[in-house]
């Protein structure tokens, strides 16, 4: 899924060397060997069989950063271990733990470890999943509510490119003892159990406060979907897990495009309503007397940006149309991922797209916005194969060898969602190639009887995982509570909801469930402007509802 937004990556290359220390040396079965690896951090690989269902069949090493946890923490003795996900799936938890371990701690408490680990087949895992197709050099021609859709050849693209990256990836790592048929949810759920009995049994597990055998997680996006199949398959073996930002089981697991952006357009408007109480100082893009003010000129560029009507009727600036409309539609979902960051960035993108209109220059306003929101084609698309080998794979490759025209249907139903709704399924498309299947998928049911129960957080404004998954998926695992967080974005941090925060550092320290005191409300939001009443309320007061669902 793509949904790597709300954790940047890092570069590898302050790992690779420094993993050595451990990578080096042969890590007997079962147990965890720390070593000094970077600045604080400790450094592991974990022994475990490369197929549990068959564990003959050959070794898998899992790779492992910990963030240590302070040696006389004010938080009071030492809790244990929380193991991290950052999303994806795709997402490498070596280098989340890298850039954000401190930043995790100080919500959930300085007497915690933090440990990131990279998911099967990708990053430093072995064995690793290495392949790639040569993709087409051109800038390919790009191709409900009326507003300005891709162009079928922006589909068509991804669907070639995903079948080439198919059969590459089918030669080179497809077979039994390669990364390709293990590298599905469930056995990464199975590699999170080995990590928790392998420190259970290391004399820091033997330290803990909290029960050392209970897995401990902070699960962001799609870990909310691992951490939703780790609950499943193992209940008895859960701890005190925060689910955030919460993925639909069965929506993932039928077509992935399954209700996920149908909150995305209220942060689009919630740009026009902060610009407007920021005024022409701080918001360049001020208009008029309004937010609706707002939203009708940025819609008059908008529509201008007609990519289908461009390519039917053979415009001479089609190409550059329909790839100004691309990126356009990547920038407004970057924005609405991180609002903080990128509703700052917005005024001058949609004023200078208004001057390369009235100019008729709009490559040189792509090439521009690229440099902000990076290359949305093949260009820009970083190993793929990694989150194909465990979205498709987990969807049992029903998409294989499907046409575009068999997922019309799932395009006419995220049109309806939001306007940039039809850029969301990138990563589906190129399921149509992929032909490694996995050795175990989870497909459910969901839920159970959990140890301890979970704690789902939903923000009422994520673009990409909408709280409604959390309402639905909290009743199915017994005692679990949903923390709704008033706010936009994707997970709690991009909400920077100290009330948030504070529930979950809460729920980690003392497994107490914030009870009938499950809502933060909104507080202090870009331009440093603070609404008053909720984001829907502000949403429909300036008559943007037509923006929400």
């Amino acid at each position: 899924m793509d949904i790597i937004f709300s954790f940047a990556l890092l570069g590898l290359f302050h790992l690779t060397d420094a993993m050595n220390c451990t990578f080096g040396m042969i890590v007997p079965s079962g147990n965890l060997t720390w070593c000094s690896c970077y600045d604080g951090f400790f450094c592991s690989k974990l022994d475990v069989p490369l197929d549990y269902q068959h564990p003959d069949l050959g070794r898998a090493s899992v790779p492992l950063v910990k963030y240590p946890a302070q040696s006389n923490s004010t938080y009071g003795p030492f809790q244990g271990m929380i193991l991290l996900n950052p999303g994806g799936p795709g997402a490498s938890g070596v280098n989340e733990a890298l850039g954000y371990a401190s930043t995790i701690q100080a919500v959930v408490g300085t007497n915690w470890d933090i440990v990131g680990f990279d998911p099967r087949g990708m990053y430093l895992s072995e064995p690793v999943i290495n392949c790639s197709a040569t993709a087409a050099a051109q800038n390919a021609t790009l191709d409900s509510r009326s507003v300005p859709r891709m162009a079928d050849v922006y589909y068509n693209l991804f669907i070639e490119f995903g079948k080439a990256l198919g059969e590459a990836c089918e030669i080179t790592a497809g077979g039994l003892t390669d990364a390709g048929p293990h590298m599905s949810t469930a056995t990464t759920a199975r590699d999170m159990l080995s990590i928790v009995d392998a420190f259970a049994a290391s004399a820091q597990g033997h330290a803990a406060s909290k029960p050392s055998h209970l897995l401990n997680y902070y699960g962001i996006s799609y870990g909310t979907f691992l951490g939703q199949t780790f609950a499943s398959m193992f209940p008895d073996r859960v701890g005190n897990v925060v689910l955030d930002g919460v993925v639909s089981p069965e929506g993932y697991l039928t077509n992935w495009t399954y209700n996920s952006v149908n909150h995305l357009d209220g942060v689009i408007a919630a740009f026009f309503i902060y610009c407007h109480e920021a005024g022409p100082s701080d918001c360049a893009y001020y208009t008029g007397s309004s937010p609706r003010d707002m939203y009708e000129r940025f819609n008059q560029s908008f529509v201008q940006l007609d990519a289908q009507k461009a390519e039917a009727e053979n415009w001479s600036n089609a190409t550059d149309i329909e790839a100004a409309l691309l990126v356009l539609k990547v920038g407004l979902l970057t924005t609405a991922d991180t609002p903080f960051s990128y509703f700052r960035l917005l005024p001058d993108v949609l004023l200078a797209l208004e001057k390369a209109i009235s100019a008729h220059n709009i490559s040189a306003w792509t090439e521009q916005a690229m440099t902000i929101y990076g290359d949305p084609m093949l260009q820009g698309y970083e190993n793929p194969q990694w989150t194909l080998g465990v979205l498709c794979s987990d969807q049992d490759n029903r998409w294989y060898n499907k046409s575009l025209q068999d997922l019309k249907p799932l395009l006419e139903a995220i049109d309806d969602q939001s306007i940039v709704g039809d850029i969301w399924i990138k990563s589906m498309l190129a399921c149509t190639g992929w032909t490694i299947k996995a050795t175990e998928i989870f497909s459910g049911p969901f839920g159970g009887d959990t140890a301890t129960p979970i704690l789902f957080v939903g923000n009422t404004y994520d673009p990409v995982t909408p709280f409604d998954n959390a309402l639905s998926s909290a009743p199915n695992y017994n005692n679990a509570l949903v923390l709704t967080i008033d706010g936009m974005g994707h997970t709690t941090m991009a909400t920077q909801n100290m009330c948030g925060f504070a529930k979950i550092g809460a729920y980690f320290q003392t497994g107490a469930l914030p009870g009938n005191d499950s809502f933060c409300p909104l507080e202090t939001g870009p331009f440093g402007i603070l609404l008053n009443g909720t984001l829907q309320q502000n949403i429909m007061q300036a008559g943007l509802s037509n923006l929400v669902h």
